[in-house]
């Protein structure tokens, strides 16, 4: 709640000044209108003004939101009141972030304020689909069965997140190793190598001279390589934020590299069905679901073709003819999403979807890492056999002339 500072004049002409609690200016000076004043001036006071010294957001994990829907589910069912609700699980939440959203949300819904809005004022960095979810279900009074199900959905996501992690940590520490080996060789092995390569004399072979050259090149300039790698991250990242073209194109790109692209495909349609089956649940139209789900979906192009065919939906078009048109969704999809609004189990299609394509992210991930672990080990091996060679090759020469000179 912000506080505003007003001058304004009564019905009876006399001009008066105060102050009045309000989420926002707007809802202030509706306040104010209420009760019959005729504003002049309203301005916040240093609440409103204040600099927020927070950089980002901490995003709550989601398993963290899982344990909190299924808290909210329970205690709802039991019968107490969403304020009392609110306090019981801020006093039980660990997560400081979270447990100071509970709180001022808690303030608010006591104030009389909507619990989604509330929600979206006090949490910017919970999902689209949290809040929107929320919002349905207080519009439909089923706020308990959308916590079930968001606690089973935000589960669900932890999970698969979850065993992806867990998939990468050793071929992520391979690759690591990897590089700190190769960094430590160059960088202060090869150096000595090198003195005494050039106290014995004589003409060093090519893959000797290759060797020192990247050596001295990393051990001088080893910083412009890392301004050249950091710049071409942050030049891309600045492009697709001043180009809507661009990030759409590399996005697209990303759908389409070979493994990798398969996965992210796999993996934007499985928050696809996912999303949409919960918004279902929760009682919004398809194209109000379709409009929180592309906010959901990771890959941008994905989510743009989704979020494009609202209009389409809104002029009465089927989901899955216009999905169709896109050519952005495998067409897997798009035809269970048809055999879900004919028959009218959309929901439970989308349910079925979401499964299979978990399913498979998890298994395309293990095959990638499959395919991942040995390639690291063989290209570190062919480095560390250039580097013994190009170190023997000088000695092997040496021992040559040394018995021709004999």
């Amino acid at each position: 709640m912000k506080t505003y500072k007003y001058t304004a004049r009564s019905s009876f002409g006399a001009t008066v000044e105060g102050v009045v609690e309000a989420n926002t200016r707007e809802e202030a000076i509706i306040q104010l209108k209420d009760d019959g004043y005729i504003i002049t001036t309203i301005e916040a006071t240093g609440s409103e003004h204040d600099i927020d010294l927070r950089i980002g957001g901490k995003k709550t994990k989601d398993k963290t939101i899982a344990v909190m829907c299924n808290q909210f589910a329970i205690i709802l069912e039991a019968g107490l009141p969403i304020v009392r609700t609110l306090e019981l699980i801020a006093g039980q939440t660990e997560d400081k972030t979270l447990k100071e959203i509970l709180t001022n949300v808690g303030d608010d819904v006591a104030a009389g304020y909507e619990l989604a809005a509330s929600f979206e004022k006090h949490g910017p960095n919970l999902p689209a689909t949290f809040i929107e979810s929320v919002r349905a279900g207080e519009q439909s009074g089923n706020l308990t069965l959308v916590f079930q199900r968001l606690a089973v959905f935000y589960r669900k996501q932890s999970e698969t997140a979850g065993k992806v992690k867990s998939a990468m940590v050793y071929p992520t520490f391979i690759m690591i190793v990897a590089v700190i080996v190769v960094a430590i060789i160059m960088i202060f092995a090869v150096p000595t190598f090198k003195s005494t390569f050039d106290s014995m004399g004589g003409e060093l072979p090519l893959p000797t001279k290759f060797m020192i050259g990247t050596s001295d090149f990393l051990t001088k300039w080893w910083w412009l390589v890392v301004l050249i790698v950091g710049a071409i991250y942050a030049g891309l990242q600045l492009a697709k934020r001043r180009s809507e073209k661009f990030h759409l194109k590399w996005s697209e790109l990303g759908t389409k590299v070979p493994v990798l692209g398969r996965i992210t495909t796999m993996s934007s349609s499985a928050q696809y069905a996912s999303t949409m089956a919960v918004m279902m649940a929760a009682g919004l139209s398809s194209s109000q679901a379709v409009e929180v789900t592309a906010k959901t979906i990771d890959n941008y192009y994905m989510g743009s073709a989704l979020a494009g065919i609202v209009p389409d939906l809104e002029a009465g078009r089927p989901l899955a003819e216009t999905m169709a048109a896109t050519e952005a969704y495998p067409q897997l999809v798009t035809e269970m999403t048809g055999v879900g609004e004919q028959t009218g189990e959309l929901e439970h299609t989308l349910e079925v979807v979401s499964d299979y394509y978990d399913f498979e992210v998890q298994e395309a991930t293990e095959r990638a890492i499959g395919m991942i672990e040995p390639l690291t080990i063989v290209m570190l091996a062919g480095i560390v056999c250039i580097i013994l060679l190009a170190v023997y090759l000088p000695m092997f020469s040496i021992y040559g002339d040394f018995n021709a000179s004999m």
